[in-house]
């Protein structure tokens, strides 16, 4: 495992030079090790904040494992985990740089998706670790627990990321082996002996030990992110996000009593209300500071994804952006999926129609959209900058730019709108169908479709419309492939007009849906062996629409 730690650490320094640009004018310096603490604690107590932030910076990252224009850190898996659903695409075209997922291309230890995933969540891990080594658990300050929790809750946010794709749902696998755990208090144990895979159970053990952590932490101190950093605080975790969190994890263990309270919970502290009909009538979702934001990754016009041009979120996700998406790599849901959405919901403007218009944009951009429209799409080959049918105008531009240049557009890690159907879900699945319909119906006819109601006949049936629920307000925000690992639901794009390539019928715990241990990590971890891996898995095969 050494030769793997030495590489995070480099890798860590370029994250400190690259990622922390717009902290710079807040704290001095950006990263703090073992021997600088206690001149730390004695003589610039505000480097820990800047230590704590460093944590943060792993999240928007730079071309730190490949450099290639699809490795702008965190974000860049968001995209690929939805491309790897039956939701979300991107034409068949060579500005399409995600089609390593999009077409589960390299389903193998040396393939792009798992190098990128594992180094980039490790190196999160890492850094994690190292803060928690230097902020003492016993101190006279105040803000102390609030910092270490920053620690856990990230640790465990990164862990339950890494449970969900490198080994199937934890129904099913709890002894089944997952990831390898490094801590704060293993780190030496791992750099001699090397980290063996964990089971999922233990994961798991670790993910809540850390969330329960950070909630006890949290709880513990008055001290708030707002007094912590002035600078679109909901950068850093609150005890609200850390009950998400929580959320998240009950439910993926199938503890959906445990996951309902835990969403209530997190609702409550956060005080603030979903985003209005009004709100959602319109491009957005691109400012941090939004009420229903709980919490996400902070971008500033100094980050190098943003200096970039191009190599960035909004380059592949804002159709209004002068980037990627405007020579031909447009995102688009799935015909089925907004054939799915009633005509009286407000997110049925999120996607333009059939006839790629939608009552949600402005006239100016309709106008900027107009040439694209009127090109010729293909489904084969793309050669031109059509617009497809289905392409997102979920996301504005920063400040309503026409077209988008500069890409200071903030990324959601957590709404509050999750938390409404997490408790749905859990409600209904352990406090009885109409407790989760109720919960459902009212949040939906109050922030998205008045009109809406459905009529279940079994709790799971009410959890399956949840899953559709989630599909529709969480589109491009990284997390519904998690959904369909855990409810083992088919890959199933028959009916999704995708591009004929990636029309693919993927059914549960098809190993192509697992990622490989990379084999860079196999070289170096003296615990883990080829034979430990996951198994190699070949491209699908394409099937023909429906």
């Amino acid at each position: 495992m050494k030769p793997y730690i030495k590489y995070i650490a480099f890798a860590l320094g370029t994250v400190a030079a690259t990622a922390c640009a717009d902290l710079d004018t807040e704290y001095e310096g950006d990263y703090i090790s073992a021997d600088q603490n206690a001149a730390v604690q004695d003589k610039a107590p505000e480097q820990i904040v800047a230590g704590l932030t460093s944590i943060m910076s792993n999240f928007s990252t730079y071309q730190t494992t490949y450099e290639q224009h699809f490795d702008f850190g965190y974000p860049a898996l968001m995209i690929g985990f939805d491309l790897q659903t039956a939701d979300f695409f991107g034409a068949q075209s060579g500005y399409n740089w995600f089609t390593y997922w999009e077409a589960f291309r390299s389903p193998t230890s040396t393939g792009v998706p798992t190098t990128m995933c594992w180094n980039t969540l490790y190196a999160q891990i890492k850094t994690a670790n190292d803060q928690l080594k230097v902020l003492p658990e016993e101190s006279d300050d105040t803000a102390m627990p609030f910092y270490r929790a920053q620690a856990y809750a990230t640790r465990a946010f990164d862990y339950w990321v890494l449970a969900q794709v490198y080994q199937f749902n934890y129904k099913n696998h709890q002894n089944d082996p997952c990831v390898p755990i490094l801590t704060d208090k293993n780190d030496t144990e791992v750099e001699r002996n090397g980290a063996p895979r964990a089971t999922v159970q233990a994961v798991y053990d670790q993910i809540m030990s850390d969330l329960n952590t950070a909630i006890d932490l949290l709880a513990s101190t008055d001290v708030t992110r707002e007094q912590v950093i002035s600078s679109k605080p909901k950068r850093l975790v609150s005890l609200a996000v850390a009950y998400g969190l929580r959320a998240r994890a009950n439910l993926s263990m199938g503890k959906y009593a445990e996951a309902a309270d835990d969403a209530a919970m997190a609702i409550k502290l956060h005080g603030e209300a979903p985003y209005s009909i009004a709100e959602v009538s319109k491009p957005g979702f691109n400012n941090l500071n939004d009420a229903p934001w709980m919490w996400g990754i902070a971008i500033s016009e100094n980050d190098r994804v943003v200096t970039s041009g191009i190599v960035n979120f909004p380059s592949q996700m804002c159709t209004f952006f002068d980037g990627y998406v405007s020579v031909g790599a447009w995102r688009f849901a799935a015909k089925d999926l907004y054939d799915a959405v009633n005509q009286s919901d407000v997110r049925k403007g999120w996607w333009l129609d059939s006839a790629k218009k939608s009552k949600n944009i402005s006239a100016e951009q309709a106008a900027y959209l107009k040439p694209f429209a009127e090109m010729t799409e293909t489904y084969q080959s793309s050669s031109n900058a059509a617009l497809f049918p289905y392409t997102n105008v979920k996301y504005g531009t920063y400040n309503n730019e026409l077209p988008g240049i500069l890409a200071v557009c903030d990324i959601p890690l957590m709404r509050v709108e999750e938390m409404y159907l997490i408790q749905a879900e859990g409600e209904a699945m352990s406090k009885g169908m109409n407790v989760g319909k109720e919960t459902l119906e009212k949040f939906i006819r109050a922030y998205r479709d008045p009109k809406y109601s459905i009529s279940p006949r079994t709790a799971e049936d009410v959890q399956d419309e949840v899953f559709l629920q989630k599909r529709i307000e969480l589109w491009g925000e990284g997390l519904i492939f998690f959904d369909y690992m855990r409810l083992n639901k088919p890959i199933d794009r028959r009916r999704a007009r995708a591009p004929y390539s990636f029309t693919f019928n993927i059914q549960p715990e098809d190993p192509v849906l697992l990622y490989c241990i990379p084999n860079s990590e196999i070289t170096a971890n003296r615990a883990i062996s080829d034979a430990d891996n996951n198994p190699s898995a070949s491209a699908p095969v394409m099937v023909d629409w429906e």
